[in-house]
């Protein structure tokens, strides 16, 4: 049976930091990059902080 191992996607932190890059405009009729931070599940191991290998 194979061990569970940290997660090398995420380092067992269950989740990962995410950026999105949109361009929005602002008050007047400028564009302004902006950058939307947020933390989801790790993509490798589902949010376990773990895989099996």
């Amino acid at each position: 049976m194979a061990e569970p191992q940290v997660c090398p996607g995420c380092a067992g932190q269950r989740g990962t930091e995410k950026v999105q890059h949109t361009v929005e405009t602002d008050g007047g009729d400028n564009q302004v990059h902006r950058e939307h931070r947020y933390w989801s599940p790790c993509g490798r191991c589902s949010g376990a902080g773990v895989v099996y290998g």
